[in-house]
């Protein structure tokens, strides 16, 4: 693969760990925009243990891969800086000096003394390490190699792998062990149930992505909503990806005791039998019950989005509720008024937004959506949107970390709760409302704003806004949380 930057602005190969720090003509070093190296003892053991294995399986065997690896070669510096991959290459540059007694060549990684730290520590684990490969596993293990000549090209990876992707096969994976785990009193009960929950899942597979941007809908469905509607808590906001998907999904999932067919529930809003307390003439109490229904629709499933996972079955419910609840929410046919209103919100004000906003924006409205139904929910999407538009309005390039701060710096202080925990947490769609209302109503940014109507990025935006609440005759967006006032006035009307 050459460096040459007159080539294509994306070059695509498969590579080898040797030949592609043999054949490059210029060094690999990390830019300043990577995160450190994180890798802890338990992954460095298991990455020895792995190659060491598959180094004594019986040949022929397929070569030992290891992912897409992306790098962007710096013309200035004459480098070829790694965009996403730095955590696997980097162990694995530990582990060959630890074999051959010296780094690969064109080699020019360096790192934070606290990265340092933590390579020494996986350089005492390989010497520790009764099990290792020897040195011809670096012609054995191979990676897809995207390569980039551009800087822009470079963030758009960066962002897309780090921030917003998930490797298509992290899904597969879950599959698989939650089919192993499904188990039933017979072969043939376990056998039925096991074609039941593959059924479920290849429905949410075979499902059109919700996020125009995405390409298929079971990893937008785990890393952009499930993943973060569990983690992000507080101010525990950050980056998620295929080992974390695999830590919440697999490894944190409970097992079953007794049947594997029944399946343990937790509060939610489609799991309470009371709905009301009426206090009678003579003292006594009555309670008003709710209608206990066998829905055979998916988004009806008693779950609530943050509850333990059982594994099996339960994985597989879980995963059908939010799978059809999101759908529900956002393109199959309703009659639900409430519904509809919120999807002109999203198609007209969001779509002129970022994506990144876009999904911070649907993930707290399934999460609403999960927590309340449709009650309220326009008033609950027209704060909300008002609340992303002033970031859109303050800054003319928004990024994923513009999203990931909306949530983590929450200004609701008390409790250190963010607008996520509000929801899950909230008995009434007037609290979250009312936190939108009084802690995200940014006035200050929209009277101060002079972006020029249909210009730029910003300017989309504004012209959306103005369209949207009839305002056309105006030049400014001043005044803005008064028109949704007005707006859900003449809707109730």
């Amino acid at each position: 693969m050459s460096d040459n930057p007159t080539q294509s602005p994306v070059r695509v190969s498969v590579r080898s760990f040797s030949e592609l720090f043999g054949k490059s003509k210029h060094p690999f070093a990390v830019d300043t925009y990577q995160r450190g190296f994180v890798w802890n003892d338990e992954k460095i053991r298991q990455l020895a243990d792995d190659l060491a294995d598959y180094q004594k399986a019986p040949d022929p065997k397929p070569p030992y891969y290891m992912g897409t690896v992306l790098v962007h070669f710096h013309a200035q510096k004459k480098k070829r800086f790694i965009i996403d991959g730095q955590q696997r290459l980097t162990a694995l540059c530990v582990l060959y000096q630890k074999l051959t007694g010296r780094l690969p060549e064109k080699c020019a990684l360096t790192y934070s003394p606290q990265s340092a730290r933590r390579i020494r520590c996986a350089a005492g684990i390989f010497r520790e390490h009764l099990n290792l490969p020897n040195a011809d596993i670096f012609q054995q293990i191979v990676f897809t190699v995207i390569s980039v000549n551009r800087v822009d090209l470079a963030f758009t990876f960066f962002d897309t792998q780090n921030n917003r992707g998930v490797p298509l096969h992290a899904t597969d994976l879950l599959k698989a062990y939650h089919l192993r785990a499904v188990d039933g009193a017979t072969t043939e009960r376990k056998e039925a149930l096991q074609t039941l929950c593959a059924r479920r899942w290849e429905g949410i597979q075979q499902g059109a992505p919700v996020m125009s941007h995405d390409q298929e809908f079971a990893p937008s469905l785990f890393a952009k909503f499930l993943w973060r509607a569990r983690y992000w808590t507080g101010g525990r906001v950050n980056y998620g990806g295929h080992d974390a998907l695999m830590e919440e999904f697999q490894k944190q999932t409970w097992a079953l005791e007794g049947d594997n067919a029944t399946i343990p529930l937790y509060r939610s809003r489609n799991n309470r039998l009371g709905t009301a307390l009426s206090l009678t003439r003579d003292g006594h109490s009555e309670i008003h019950t709710n209608r206990i229904s066998l829905s055979p629709n998916a988004e009806d499933l008693p779950f609530a989005i943050r509850q333990p996972i059982h594994k099996g079955i339960g994985f597989f419910l879980y995963a059908d509720k939010y799978s059809a609840l999101l759908r529900r929410l956002v393109h199959e046919p309703t009659e639900s008024s409430e519904v509809l209103r919120y999807r002109v919100v999203y198609e007209k004000l969001l779509m002129a937004n970022s994506i990144f906003l876009r999904e911070v924006f649907l993930l707290a409205s399934l999460m609403y959506f999960d927590q309340f139904e449709d009650e309220r929910l326009w008033e609950f999407s027209l704060w909300l949107e008002h609340a992303l538009g002033a970031i859109r309005l303050d800054k003319q390039q928004v990024r994923y970390e513009a999203a990931q701060n909306f949530v983590k710096q929450d200004p609701n202080n008390p409790g250190n709760l963010n607008l996520f925990d509000i929801i899950s947490t909230g008995f009434r769609p007037e609290q979250v409302i009312g936190h939108l209302k009084m802690y995200h109503a940014h006035s200050e940014i929209y009277a101060s704003e002079s972006i020029e109507v249909g210009k730029g990025v910003q300017g989309s935006y504004k012209q959306a806004v103005l369209a949207y609440f009839e305002q056309t005759k105006r030049t400014s967006l001043g005044g803005k949380n008064k028109w949704i006032v007005e707006k859900l006035k003449e809707g109730a009307a």
